[in-house]
Parts: structure tokens; C-alpha cells; sequence
């Protein structure tokens, strides 16, 4: 299941940072997505587990819409998917997406930033 979480969380996490900074590369992406991941590794086992499943629930959501996983639709399928949890009459469908925009948004704005020489840094690695 964590692999499966894992492979959701990088889709959801790319495709909110890819509608926030289109400007974002794939690699200040992909750091983005390693401290949500991070993030949600080091949180308390009842809301880890909690945030695993409800990853996993989301990726096999579009599978009877989409016939797909999450993680393997386009970017326009994801988007698509995303905008409906995010205005989902359900609760814990709109926090779920509420709880990844403000961490990638977090990621974006303080994990990944531009050094004068054009070099891009992680700075949970620094």
C-alpha cells in the first residue's frame, strides 16, 4: 500500500504544483514531492495510515470514470479529477486536496528556491 500511496501522492502533489508555478521545473517538482511524502511519512500511524488510504482510494477512483489510475491519467484527466474532489459535496474529499494544496504550496515556496547563479537547491538537503 505505501508504494501505491507513494505513486499517488507524487501525481496529486505534481499536478497542484504544476497548476500553482507553471514555471516549476520536473525537478523542483520532484523535491516538492519528496517533502510531502516526508511530510506525510512522519506524521502519528492513525493519520498516516489515514492519508495512505485515502491516497489509495483516490488513485482507483478514476479507474470506472477513466479507466485508469490517477497516477497514470493525463495531466488533463488528473486536473479534471482533482477540481471534482476539491468541489465534492463529501467532506473528507475536499480536506484531502485542502491538506495537498497547502503542503505542496508550502513545498513549492520554502523546499525549492532560485541561487543567483540559476542553480536550483533543496533546502531540506542543505
Amino acid at each position: 500500500m505505501r508504494k501505491a500511496a507513494g505513486k499517488t501522492m507524487d501525481a496529486l502533489v505534481d499536478t497542484l504544483a504544476a497548476d500553482m508555478c507553471p514555471a516549476a521545473s520536473a525537478a523542483d517538482r520532484a523535491v516538492v514531492c519528496r517533502y510531502v511524502r516526508d511530510t506525510v511519512e512522519v506524521m502519528p500511524d492513525y493519520l498516516r495510515l489515514g492519508f495512505r488510504w485515502l491516497a489509495v482510494l483516490f488513485d482507483w477512483w478514476s479507474v470506472p470514470l477513466r479507466g485508469a489510475r490517477f497516477h497514470r491519467l493525463s495531466l488533463t484527466h488528473r486536473r479534471s479529477q482533482v477540481a471534482a474532489w476539491r468541489a465534492s459535496r463529501l467532506g473528507f474529499r475536499r480536506s484531502m486536496i485542502a491538506f495537498y494544496t497547502t503542503f505542496t504550496a508550502f513545498g513549492l515556496y520554502s523546499q525549492v528556491q532560485d541561487d543567483d547563479d540559476g542553480v536550483e537547491t533543496d533546502k531540506a538537503a542543505a
